[in-house]
């Protein structure tokens, strides 16, 4: 893109990246919070297990990084699950100083009884699109979270000039 596309006069959330994007998360928590209403655990809950999944032990300092919970709020949603049995916090065997989480074999159920949840929500979220639509779009938002990724990893880099790599 040689013009930028964005310029002070003509930004509006409406057709902001960041505000879209931003919006569509705060409403779409809000309403698997209401399809998680009845179950042992709150989606958020399930967000964090989901993201320990990704993982044998992980810390709670990567584990705030990937769920973008600040730690305060993270131990308060891991004192939860500990206390369902879900999680369990153990020593690393890397440093005996350190704490790690990890999912228990009932975390590992109530992940999997989540799922059937979260696929029920996206597929009438996404009813509206066609296939290719849905392709499409899931194609962009990978590009932009691999770009957003670069970034991030390269606070130097100019904006924009992040090398793209390739969703698996």
């Amino acid at each position: 893109m040689n013009q930028p596309y964005y310029t002070i006069d003509t930004l509006e959330p409406g057709r902001s990246i960041g505000f879209l994007v931003k919006r569509c998360g705060i409403l779409m928590t809000r309403v698997a919070e209401r399809r998680f209403g009845t179950k042992p655990v709150s989606f958020t809950q399930w967000f964090v297990l989901a993201t320990l999944s990704q993982y044998e032990h992980v810390s709670p300092t990567i584990l705030s990084e990937n769920t973008a919970y600040d730690m305060g709020a993270l131990t308060r949603i891991v004192d939860g699950l500990e206390s369902g049995h879900l999680v369990r916090r153990e020593r690393s065997k890397r440093d005996r100083r350190a704490v790690e989480i990890a999912l228990t074999p009932e975390g590992r159920r109530c992940l999997q009884e989540g799922r059937h949840i979260l696929v029920d929500l996206l597929n009438d979220l996404v009813t509206p699109y066609t296939r290719r639509e849905l392709d499409m779009l899931i194609g962009l938002m990978q590009r932009l979270l691999l770009h957003l990724q670069d970034s991030d990893a390269n606070p130097e880099a100019p904006a924009g000039r992040a090398p793209l790599r390739r969703v698996r």
